[in-house]
């Protein structure tokens, strides 16, 4: 049985966002079946068996099939849960169960170890680690995985964790900036190692080192086995290493700053998504406590500044949250959105709409956890038009995070353990994946 509730689209301005956009006649959510407590994102292996995959922040990924949850999960992970922290991203090899190809059978998570757990900072280090299935259709994976990377933190929360693989086959991390409200540690500015005492004073010695907070990286997983260079930060206890700096990545040809890094000023990037036609990146971006902001990173170009914490959203950030026009003489990337806390406190990301319905490419659906308000977008130059989607039978439950399946259905994670697919209607089509 499926719980379906009708959406009605509305030209609505999202404050200090661009112009509104054009209505969406029809969009419906349609309940998953299946609980899935505390889900945090949905994703495809796109290995033509239309299968799903829920990440559940307390450890484990539940797979649907056949539009049903199967009772075993696909993999459980020993992971810290609470707060912001735990399971919380997955991404699938490119290769992922295609015959006869190198690491088709490899997987990726992003994850919070246990507090009992080894550690490089104060509190339990964020990891991205490999797993693999024994069989390209198995539905329950082998349980031991590799640590790949390893992040030092400082607090629970602001951990970023979403992970994908980019068009260019390289995996993009997002992370945060380790959580201290009014940013007294800057590390998102840092593109080197820093303990959290030295304020602002980026590659000082002394104390606990801290890298790779506030960022995104970008690393190749399929060169591995080599030396651990001096500047692979994330390398730090791991020999020989589990991946290399792609050629191209904006620091690696400089001293003092560490290779991974593909683009850096972010408070907490919780979720991104790559645009599939056009391969930009876009990144949800939490501020503290005026402005949420979406960003764009166009595909292929690296080494943006986001500006944090010099600014919140396109306004210079104090602790007051009050400020003027930014970036103005920054040099930092602008958002795309950016609303107000009177809209919402916390972006949940959201995915470019590639599905059936083809006359709404191009869309971008997002969502905020707070207000749990979905909004949609489309590309207008530097300010993105924006419309916001106002539910007749609102569903419960916070906006985790969003997941796209193999032919480009959307979907959304909710706090209540449910699980919703955006459809869209044009007349009296529904466009979406076994629907009718």
């Amino acid at each position: 049985m499926r719980n379906t509730i009708r959406l009605l689209a509305a030209s609505l301005i999202v404050a200090a966002g661009g112009a509104a956009a054009q209505d969406i006649p029809g969009v419906t959510l349609t309940q998953i079946p299946g609980s899935y407590i505390s889900p945090v994102a949905v994703r495809a292996p796109h290995d033509g068996s239309g299968r799903l995959f829920v990440v559940k922040q307390g450890g484990e990924i539940r797979v649907i099939k056949s539009g049903a949850m199967l009772p075993t999960p696909f993999l459980t992970v020993s992971v810290n849960f609470s707060g912001e922290s735990g399971l919380l991203g997955l991404a699938f090899h490119p290769n992922f169960g295609k015959p006869a190809l190198a690491h088709n059978d490899e997987f990726y998570v992003f994850y919070t170890r246990p507090n009992g757990d080894p550690r490089l900072g104060a509190t339990p280090d964020q990891v991205v680690a490999r797993y693999t299935v024994p069989t390209p259709d198995a539905d329950v994976a082998n349980p031991a995985g590799t640590i790949v990377l390893r992040i030092p933190d400082l607090a629970g929360n602001h951990n970023g964790g979403d992970i994908h693989f980019g068009p260019d086959g390289y995996l993009y991390i997002s992370s945060g900036d380790s959580g201290a409200q009014g940013n007294p540690y800057q590390f998102a500015e840092c593109l080197w190692k820093k303990p959290a005492s030295s304020g602002s004073a980026c590659g000082a010695t002394g104390g606990t080192q801290y890298y790779l907070l506030g960022k995104i990286l970008r690393i190749d997983v399929d060169t591995r086995g080599g030396a651990v260079g001096a500047e692979m930060c994330g390398s730090n206890g791991i020999s020989p290493a589990e991946y290399s700096i792609p050629a191209g990545n904006p620091h690696a040809a400089t001293s003092s700053t560490c290779d991974e890094i593909w683009a850096h000023g972010f408070r907490n990037p919780w979720r991104m998504s790559f645009d599939r036609a056009t391969g930009d990146l876009v990144i949800g971006d939490v501020g503290q406590g005026t402005y949420e902001e979406i960003t764009v990173e166009p595909a292929g170009v690296g080494g943006g500044d986001h500006g944090w914490s010099r600014c919140e959203g396109r306004h210079y950030y104090d602790a007051s949250g009050s400020g003027t026009t930014c970036p103005g003489t920054t040099g930092t990337i602008a958002p795309v959105i950016e609303y107000a806390h009177g809209e919402g406190c916390a972006v949940s990301g959201g995915y470019v709409y590639r599905g059936p319905a083809t006359a709404f490419h191009g869309t971008y659906f997002y969502g905020d956890s707070c207000s749990s308000r979905l909004w949609y977008a489309t590309a207008s130059g530097p300010t993105w038009d924006t419309g916001g989607i106002q539910m007749t039978s609102p569903a419960s439950g916070n906006i985790y995070g969003f997941g796209e399946d193999e032919a480009g259905n959307l979907y959304i994670a909710r706090s209540n353990s449910t699980i919703w697919r955006i459809d869209i209607e044009l007349g009296d089509a529904i466009f979406a994946d076994d629907f009718e």
